[in-house]
């Protein structure tokens, strides 16, 4: 029995044109920011320049880092951060001469996220040996069929796309503005794309005026928003994407259930006059307890129980209109408030001594930010819980 509840994540992506550099930690420091304040799930980036001598710079707490750097030679170069609560594995990582692409699979989401840069001038043999690689992945995954994110910077200015129907952006070849070479290249990438029903969602300008970078997915249902923002780290502008994944629970019948963790039930209008309390008691009784609750402990019965009615709700309950954006809570306020003044005093200052002084000090307070939005989450969860039973209770005496 497996039951699916909504995860509102945001993917970004950007053409990061390098990383981190020898004497700026700029970039770095941004994502880390930027991390705190947004709720991410995966953070894709191309032309990160890379190496084997880059390691623990890039790290950005709470987050695991998948590499695809160039192989030999300068620049270029993948990377996906990926939010620690999803475990992932690499499905591929390849660098055919300055052609580039990462893709990992993230378990919990049933998805294959996928980074590819194509530079300007990338050969057709090159580009189509990553495509073929990309085609081989995707053709082998097993049942049920992945929710595929592909994004990148293609490089291919020549084509224009534009806002087509509920289905993506359709796209249209300026013959006079390519060559041949270029334009096999980008027909070839168009026909694995279609294979697996990937549509593109991206008809901004991402760099100066021409849609360099691009974003498909088989599952356009997923994305609620996008932007694309101008950005100050890079020529490329950032692309923001806002999901509404569907999280694949694991089998009650074969596991102890979490109903903890992240969820949205408190947005759940039990007070509604549409709620069907006599459809919710004839799922409840639908429901094969005795098949559920077969040599489990007590423990574990307890805890498919209040899974099977958490996800009976979800289900069946209508959910609350929305009022107005949440405000950040004032504590999480100040500690934003103080990372971003000594930040800003850390930049100023001359002193080796008082630079390393601040920056223990921006540690301690990111660690404090941390630890306030992990107690701020559990304190919401365990009342949500607690509303939770006391609605279960009264769906139980209602007849």
């Amino acid at each position: 029995m497996t039951k699916n509840r909504k995860e509102p994540y945001k993917i970004l992506y950007q053409n990061i044109r390098r990383l981190i550099t020898e004497n700026s930690k700029k970039k770095i420091e941004y994502f880390k920011d930027y991390v705190l304040e947004n709720k991410i799930l995966a953070m894709n980036f191309t032309e990160t320049w890379l190496d084997n001598l880059i390691t623990n710079d890039i790290n950005i707490k709470g987050y695991q880092v998948f590499r695809g750097d160039r192989k030999g030679r300068r620049g270029g170069g993948t990377a996906i951060y990926l939010n620690e609560d999803f475990e992932a594995n690499i499905l591929l990582e390849a660098s055919v001469e300055k052609c580039e692409m990462i893709a990992i699979f993230i378990e919990k989401l049933n998805t294959i996220n996928i980074v590819i840069y194509r530079p300007p001038d990338t050969k057709l043999s090159i580009f189509t040996s990553i495509v073929d690689k990309m085609n081989n992945l995707l053709s082998n995954m097993n049942a049920p069929e992945p929710t595929v994110i592909l994004t990148g910077d293609f490089n291919f200015p020549f084509v224009k796309w534009t806002k087509g129907t509920h289905n993506g952006c359709r796209w249209e070849i300026n013959s006079s503005s390519t060559t041949l070479d270029e334009k096999a290249q980008f027909l070839k990438l168009t026909e694995v794309v279609d294979k697996y029903n990937l549509v593109q969602a991206i008809e901004e300008p991402t760099r100066e005026r021409n849609t360099l970078d691009l974003v498909f997915t088989n599952d356009i249902s997923i994305f609620t928003h996008i932007e694309v923002l101008k950005s100050s780290l890079s020529d490329h502008h950032q692309i923001e994407v806002t999901t509404n994944f569907k999280t694949n629970n694991r089998d009650i019948n074969n596991e102890t259930p979490n109903y903890g963790g992240e969820t949205d039930f408190w947005q759940l209008n039990f007070h509604n006059d549409n709620v069907s309390w006599s459809t919710i008691n004839k799922e409840i009784n639908d429901i094969p307890w005795h098949i559920l609750f077969n040599e489990k402990n007590t423990e574990t019965c307890i805890n498919i129980l209040l899974s099977c009615l958490l996800m009976l709700c979800i289900k069946l309950i209508p959910r609350k209109k929305p009022r107005s954006k949440s405000k950040i809570p004032r504590e999480r306020k100040k500690l934003l408030n103080r990372m971003k003044m000594l930040k800003r005093e850390k930049h100023r200052t001359y002193s080796k001594l008082k630079e390393k002084m601040l920056e223990k000090k921006i540690h301690e307070t990111e660690t404090m930010l941390i630890h306030h939005r992990k107690e701020e989450r559990r304190t919401k969860e365990k009342k949500v819980i607690e509303n939770m039973k006391n609605n279960i209770q009264r769906c139980f005496l209602t007849t």
